[in-house]
């Protein structure tokens, strides 16, 4: 009966609520099926081709998933507004999950899916842009054009699965998503990191210098731009190296003006800065896959699991206790998370680049399930309990 009552009063009281609860569990659950399938003790999907399905779900399934309960809390400080709340969330996550059943192979229910997961962003941005794009919030808008590409971005994607796109566009739209991703790391990173350290670190002095921040923004967006042509005009493939290499530079300058090293006994603190290193590393090796010297694949996946898994792992256990009222402070469970998480990565990258290619999927898909386990044991109560410092909200 409690529980019944603490999922209905209060889970849909706040949007990081359900999303970060659906985050964890979808992280638990896809990465558990793509393995079953990899492997051939699962069918797969014949909507779409093995790595698209699987690509799809971790970045329109999990990675949104975890953006959504983000913007919408973070927004709604931002402009001392509330922009979801119980009706309005529980429609745009009902959207979310009808989502994540559009790769089953019955094309009425598939559709209907597709549908629904594009209808999300659209009513996402229905309910951020307003209030985002008013007067006074200027440094906001960049939040809503970002929503807006990576919405855009998964339109495509959607019409590539469905044979409307050439078929041969669908992983090259949704890795222009993962970039998609990173940018709101990169965007929420900036904003968080340097503020976050000098209230957690004693002696800490964060740097955040405009002119590198606003490099920054317009890098991102060139850096989007340049890969999004790559499809149909190959002979970038040298540029597209060059800016990378040189956007990864301007990342791994401001990584350090932020003096991440001082965070190394706030381990709630150093997770962040951990994944954006994955960041910055990842950046240098897909730099290098343009010139055919690493392997684009094993880049992509120090991004994802490293960085985007990582930031967003973080993000959930910091964001979850501060907007409860708690004290912000990871556990020893937490930081076993953490840990796991983090082999994850080496797992998944070095593995295969010695030619051991299958022991590096299973072994890192069991350290990312089990650090979403731990974070599920843990947060569970947290993200459907009131807050420890007032019941009402």
């Amino acid at each position: 009966m409690n529980l019944f009552l603490n999922l209905r009063t209060h889970l849909w009281a706040n949007a990081f609520r359900p999303f970060f609860l659906a985050t964890s569990i979808h992280a638990l659950v896809s990465i558990l099926i793509w393995i079953l399938i990899l492997f051939s003790f699962l069918k797969p999907p014949s909507i779409t081709g093995l790595i698209s399905f699987h690509s799809y779900e971790m970045v329109f399934g999990f990675a949104r998933a975890a953006i959504l309960g983000f913007l919408f809390t973070a927004a709604q400080n931002w402009t001392k507004t509330i922009l979801i709340r119980e009706r309005s969330l529980l429609v745009l996550f009902s959207l979310w999950v009808l989502g994540r059943f559009s790769w089953i192979d019955i094309p009425i229910l598939s559709n209907v899916a597709f549908l629904s997961d594009f209808v999300c962003d659209t009513f996402a941005l229905y309910l951020l842009a307003p209030t985002l794009m008013k007067k006074g919030q200027e440094h906001n808008r960049v939040i809503v054009v970002c929503y807006t590409l990576f919405a855009f971005a998964h339109g495509l994607a959607i019409l590539s699965i469905l044979g409307i796109l050439s078929s041969m566009l669908t992983l090259h739209w949704i890795h222009i998503s993962i970039f998609l991703v990173l940018i709101f790391i990169i965007l929420i990173a900036g904003r968080i990191l340097p503020f976050f350290t000098t209230v957690a670190v004693a002696n800490s002095s964060p740097r955040r210098i405009q002119r590198v921040e606003t490099l920054t923004t317009y890098g991102s967006f060139l850096f989007i731009g340049i890969e999004s042509f790559l499809f149909w005009f190959p002979k970038l493939q040298v540029v597209a190296g060059f800016f990378a290499l040189a956007f990864t530079g301007s990342q791994a300058l401001r990584w350090f003006l932020w003096e991440p090293w001082k965070s190394r006994r706030t381990p709630i603190l150093w997770i962040l800065y951990l994944s954006y290193f994955w960041l910055v590393l990842g950046l240098f090796f897909y730099g290098l896959s343009h010139f055919g010297v690493f392997p684009v694949s094993l880049a992509f996946h120090i991004l994802t699991v490293g960085s985007i898994g990582g930031f967003i792992y973080g993000m959930i256990t910091r964001v979850s206790l501060g907007h409860t009222g708690r004290i912000i402070l990871a556990s020893k469970t937490i930081l076993f998370g953490y840990i796991c998480i983090t082999l994850a990565v080496f797992a998944r990258v070095l593995f295969p680049l010695f030619g051991f290619a299958n022991i590096g999927y299973g072994a890192s898909a069991f350290l990312w399930m089990l650090s979403f386990a731990v974070l599920l044991f843990k947060y569970w109560n947290i993200l459907i309990e009131p807050r420890v410092d007032s019941p009402n909200k």
